[in-house]
């Protein structure tokens, strides 16, 4: 064993991804058990607790990114892992509010493997259920009396704002298959990194840190959210279903100009002109779905997004490197952000489908 092994060991043993749900799980399934009874049930459902007729479940409730993230920071600023327990289990609800209602907006009628939230209960109590979880969350972070709560609150209260305002330019790119790769830089940010910048940041502000720790933080936040969300265009478009979790190719078939195929509409070539009259026509064929990925390769767009993401996640890591984190802390979020971006360990992130 090399002595970057030995020095992550117990990190490592810390934050396995059973331990870091056997510290989670109870918390988040004791919140969401106390709401209203008919959202409780929703929620738990979602959550993986219950099967759709509310009894207990052992479904597969997410790989809890985000709470990794924020106690793998905690370690590194010095905290204990209790300091900050009850902010992950916040973030990763502030998380799943924004995956029921993403059902609902992209009509995904699985999520984990079982049908979604809205497919079983309906779409109108699944918005609702959605919005419970959101309020849990901020409500969970306002009330916990420890260090730094109004910063941490206002963090957590601006990265959900932030989030909803992604989502809701999303649709305008959408309209706008012409968007540039700064607007899409924007929702990202947006949509997948202000949760991340809300993970890494708050242990940092619960320890007291200074400005320059906090501005390292967000940057690295805020890279890796680029570099999860380019990759996982690139996965959407030529990946394996069974390792995604969503049928292959389906941003193109809702003509959702992702990362590649916004890069690929603008070449100015033979293959760029045909594939913009290939998305702007009706086809919806798994023949025509194959052209367009086909156009969107042959123009550059695979190409440029995996250099943008690896770019990205260059960029994360260098951000990271200045936060003055312990070293075995910031060994294990390296590790992590790699598997984050490209899949390599079932400790990463999934996609945001199944995350």
């Amino acid at each position: 064993m090399s002595a970057l092994d030995t020095s992550s060991t117990g990190l490592q043993a810390f934050l396995s991804p059973r331990t870091v749900q056997s510290t989670l799980l109870p918390v988040m399934r004791q919140q969401a058990s106390a709401l209203e009874p008919t959202l409780a049930r929703i929620c738990s459902y979602h959550l993986g607790f219950v099967d759709d007729h509310g009894e207990p479940s052992g479904a597969e409730g997410g790989k809890l990114t985000r709470a990794t993230l924020m106690m793998l920071a905690a370690d590194g600023v010095g905290l204990r892992p209790e300091d900050v327990r009850c902010h992950a289990a916040a973030l990763e609800l502030l998380h799943n509010s924004t995956l029921i209602h993403d059902d609902i907006i992209d009509a995904d009628e699985l999520r984990r493997g079982r049908p979604a939230a809205w497919k079983v209960f309906g779409a109108s109590l699944a918005i609702l259920a959605g919005d419970a979880l959101q309020a849990l969350g901020l409500q969970m972070v306002v009330d916990d009396p420890g260090p730094a709560r109004a910063e941490i609150s206002s963090v957590f209260a601006e990265a959900i704002g932030l989030v909803l305002a992604g989502q809701a330019r999303e649709f305008t790119v959408r309209l706008g298959p012409d968007t540039g790769i700064a607007e899409y830089d924007r929702i990202v940010e947006e949509k997948t990194s202000a949760l991340l910048e809300c993970a890494l940041v708050t242990p940092a502000l619960r320890a007291g840190k200074p400005e320059h720790v906090l501005t390292a933080l967000r940057g690295a936040g805020r890279h890796l959210g680029l570099a999860f969300q380019i990759f996982n265009d690139v996965e959407d478009i030529w990946g394996d279903p069974a390792v995604t979790g969503k049928p292959v190719r389906s941003d193109i078939l809702r003509r959702n100009p992702s990362c590649p195929v916004l890069v690929a509409l603008s070449a100015d070539s033979p293959a760029g002109e045909r594939l913009r009259r290939l998305w702007h026509a009706d086809g919806t064929t798994a023949a025509h779905l194959q052209e367009m990925a086909d156009l969107v390769e042959e123009s550059g767009g695979r190409h440029a997004a995996e250099q943008l993401s690896r770019g990205h996640l260059d960029s994360a890591l260098e951000y990271l490197g200045r936060a003055e984190l312990s070293p075995a802390a910031a060994t294990e979020l390296t590790v992590l952000f790699d598997r984050i971006v490209n899949r390599t360990a079932d400790t990463g992130a999934t996609s945001s489908r199944t995350s």
